[in-house]
């Protein structure tokens, strides 16, 4: 079986004083999962209504993480794309792959923010956000596919020009959409994480290989593909037991799995198989920072990372 790969999920939620100290633990967090030799650090964009909500928009914390790490992938997962401006998204993008080695993630999500209807500052009040998404996701590639033609016929210029793109990513809990990823030249991670009931879904094995199948036909190589999951550590496999009655985080209808390290080591290896994915990005939904680091740790060493 090939060596699987971890990556790790970051939303920003931490039993903090203050937001900015919450952002001071995420910049140790990812600098620590370099050190352990994960794959990739990826952001969520929230913008909750809460005081100790660090970030909305992920790009600057993107950067500083980028910034104080040489090797890990940093990235957004994901971008809430439908509500920001096409040009400016796909600008700040890749201007950050090009500043930092060609090593960040630009991942395209669908779901808008909480307290959008409240107010018109986010720009697509009233309007039905999956078309929001299409739109904006259908404008960034054209901005990104077709380079040369836009500086040619529109006077457009994304610096560096010719520069390198950033690895772009569509986040989904299925499928679908397989047939836009591959137009777009998009790689491909599905949710385990946001959707009740989630887990229990089909593995949709045939639907992932046909998706790597047309997109080598079409692109002409091969793209990279990931599970998301969340997490939640545990020491016994009792408490486990206990605690898979009431796998799913309300506050976000997130469905989590309580483990131990050895029992996420099983679980991932059985993953590898029915899902046929060497790559996995980990959500841990612990907030205590200090525990949440040990967690990395106990991560790393269950796959061997180091």
């Amino acid at each position: 079986m090939t060596k699987v790969k971890i990556g790790i999920l970051e939303l920003g939620y931490r039993a903090g004083s203050d937001s900015l100290s919450i952002v001071n633990d995420i910049l140790q967090y990812g600098i620590k999962a370099e050190e352990l030799n994960f794959s990739r650090l990826w952001l969520a964009e929230h913008h909750n209504a809460h005081p100790l909500h660090p970030y909305t928009n992920p790009e600057i914390v993107m950067t500083l993480l980028a910034g104080y790490t040489d090797r890990i992938r940093i990235g957004s997962a994901g971008a809430l794309i439908g509500y920001g401006s096409p040009y400016f998204l796909a600008s700040n993008y890749k201007l950050m792959n090009n500043l930092f080695n060609d090593r960040i993630d630009f991942g395209f999500s669908k779901g808008r923010p909480a307290n959008y209807s409240k107010h018109d500052y986010f720009g697509g009040k009233g309007q039905e956000h999956i078309q929001l998404f299409r739109n904006n996701l259908n404008a960034i590639c054209d901005l990104y596919l077709n380079e040369q033609e836009k500086y040619e016929e529109q006077d457009i210029v994304l610096p560096p020009f010719a520069g390198q793109l950033p690895q772009l990513w569509y986040l989904s809990n299925s499928y679908t959409d397989a047939g836009l990823a591959i137009s777009r030249k998009m790689n491909y991670c599905r949710s385990l994480i946001h959707g009740l009931g989630i887990l229990n879904k089909n593995y949709h094995r045939d639907e992932l290989d046909e998706y790597r199948g047309r997109f080598r036909e079409t692109n002409g190589y091969c793209p990279d593909t990931a599970i998301a999951l969340a997490v939640s550590f545990r020491k016994t496999a009792a408490e486990i037991a206990e605690a898979e009655a009431r796998a799913v985080n309300p506050r976000e209808a997130f469905s989590v799995i309580p483990v131990t390290p050895g029992s996420l080591g099983d679980l991932i290896g059985s993953y590898q198989e029915l899902y046929g994915m060497n790559e996995f990005v980990i959500y841990d939904v612990e907030t205590d920072p200090a525990i949440k680091l040990e967690n990395l740790f106990k991560i790393s060493e269950t796959f061997s990372l180091c």
